[in-house]
């Protein structure tokens, strides 16, 4: 009877320490704050886009307009669409290509994010905002916050009707891979301010199968062909863009081979290159394959990290462990929105505020005749009071939108120009799967026993028990004259 009631009192606080104290430091450790939204809603009092019309057609037009300048298509074997330099930064980092924008991420906000990068990353606190299209209150007071701000390296195409930067993003998803390896999102969505050195291929036979099983029989195809215009004729629409896609990356494989010099001299003569310089098809498809080769260095970020420092203002992570410190829930809701700020800290923010607008009203009804020492200690007096002095409270949430929750004064302190800041990586706009793919990739390379390490859970739960049973009879059969 002893034994059962000393293993009722462990139990008991067992339980207080776990459903008890255990929640209650996780809270205080991580503040509420608001949940993911994948569907970017925050952006839609900027507008809303709608993609029921959308013409891909014209919207492979006025990408070369607008876009082509700056960034190119690597996986669409165009000229046009690749004349710039693929080494060639802007401002710090290197201009993405954009051959699968389309898939990874969320249309909305990347027809926001054309309008106006720095409001769809939420980089506001750093890079100036377009003030284009507001009315003339509105349009002051985005000057004065713009005041003392750098300009953002991507220009705001705010002189772009939505339907033409509908017809861009269709564009975009029409040019799009049907899907990528988690590594190639991480690639595409991280790898041009983050390294993970603990990825050094050895799981690329994993990561790159299904690509090489595209390829494949595509080799004994281009061989039974007899030559590359047959073969090509042979080849229905998507393997027929799987061949061309193919053909665009061998050009951009040549030309990261050179300097940056080297490319601008020869980038017209790269892009002029036909099947039949790659050696063939059998040839350009042999040489596609995936292989995976040792990397003592592990895999490197396209941008150093003291340029990406000074652009964001800090030097950005290596994320091999990244999934260990975290885990994937949090992991999850920093990569959609890493500028998220716990919920009290946005309602101190706006307390905070109305308490300044105190003190100034009070400081402004000072008689301007007061002697100089005397003011001073009068506004430092002022400078003290608190939001109990003044009796200011947290007010009605009437700025809220309706996805949103009460406790979420964002919108208010948005208005109120008091938003406290996030962290310095801007928000990339992934779609959740692409987002899950992310996380799935570095769960490979920084924890790749995770499933061994869960299975083996059951078990040594099932050892304890059988350990606590061999222990109790054991127990009662040494104590048994003596209890």
């Amino acid at each position: 009877m002893r034994d059962l009631k000393i293993f009722i009192i462990v139990a008991f606080i067992i339980g207080v320490m776990y459903y008890g104290v255990e929640p209650l430091a996780h809270h205080a450790m991580h503040p509420d704050t608001a949940p993911s939204d994948y569907k970017f809603r925050d952006l839609e009092k900027f507008g809303k886009f709608d993609f029921s019309a959308k013409d891909a057609v014209a919207g492979k037009e006025a990408f070369v307009e607008n876009c082509a300048s700056c960034h190119n298509i690597a996986s669409q074997n165009d000229p046009a669409l690749n004349m710039i330099n693929p080494k060639l930064s802007a401002g710090a980092v290197v201009r993405p290509d954009l051959s699968n924008a389309g898939l990874i991420f969320d249309e909305q906000f990347l027809a926001h994010f054309i309008k106006d990068p720095v409001r769809a990353t939420l980089l506001d606190a750093k890079f100036m905002v377009s003030c284009d299209g507001l009315d003339e209150a509105a349009a002051a007071t985005c000057e004065e916050r713009n005041n003392g701000k750098e300009s953002y390296p991507m220009t705001a195409f705010t002189y772009l009707d939505d339907a033409t930067i509908v017809n861009i993003v269709a564009y975009l998803q029409s040019i799009a891979p049907k899907s990528l390896s988690d590594k190639e999102v991480f690639i595409e969505a991280c790898s041009r301010c983050h390294s993970a050195v603990y990825d050094k291929n050895q799981y690329d036979s994993k990561f790159f199968a299904q690509h090489n099983a595209m390829i494949t029989p595509l080799i004994d195809k281009a061989k039974a062909a007899g030559s590359d215009d047959a073969f090509m004729e042979s080849l229905d629409d998507s393997n027929k863009a799987f061949v061309e896609s193919l053909i665009g990356y061998a050009k951009l494989h040549d030309k990261l081979a050179l300097s940056e010099a080297e490319i601008d001299e020869q980038l017209d003569s790269i892009n002029a290159k036909t099947l039949a310089d790659f050696g063939g098809a059998a040839t350009l498809l042999q040489n596609s394959l995936l292989e995976s080769k040792f990397v003592k260095a592990g895999f490197q970020a396209g941008t150093p990290a003291a340029e990406v420092k000074g652009y964001l203002g800090n030097t950005p992570p290596d994320l091999s462990m990244m999934i260990r410190s975290k885990g994937a829930h949090e992991l999850a809701a920093f990569i959609n929105n890493p500028q998220k700020i716990p919920l009290i800290d946005i309602q101190k923010a706006v307390v905070n505020k109305l308490v300044k607008d105190k003190q100034q009203e009070e400081i402004a009804a000072l008689d301007p005749n007061m002697e100089s020492s005397t003011k001073k200690a009068r506004i430092k007096e002022i400078m003290l009071k608190d939001a109990t002095a003044y009796g200011v409270s947290l007010p009605a949430n009437t700025a809220k939108s309706e996805w949103q929750s009460e406790n979420d004064y964002t919108n208010m302190a948005r208005e109120m120009n008091t938003m406290p800041f996030g962290k310095s990586m801007p928000r990339v706009g992934l779609t959740e799967s692409a987002e899950h793919q992310v996380i799935s990739y570095l769960e490979t390379i920084g924890d790749s026993k995770k499933a061994q390490r869960d299975s083996l859970g059951v078990w040594l739960v099932a050892f304890f028990v059988v350990l606590a049973a061999l222990a109790y009879m054991w127990k009662n059969q040494i104590w048994r004259d003596l209890h």
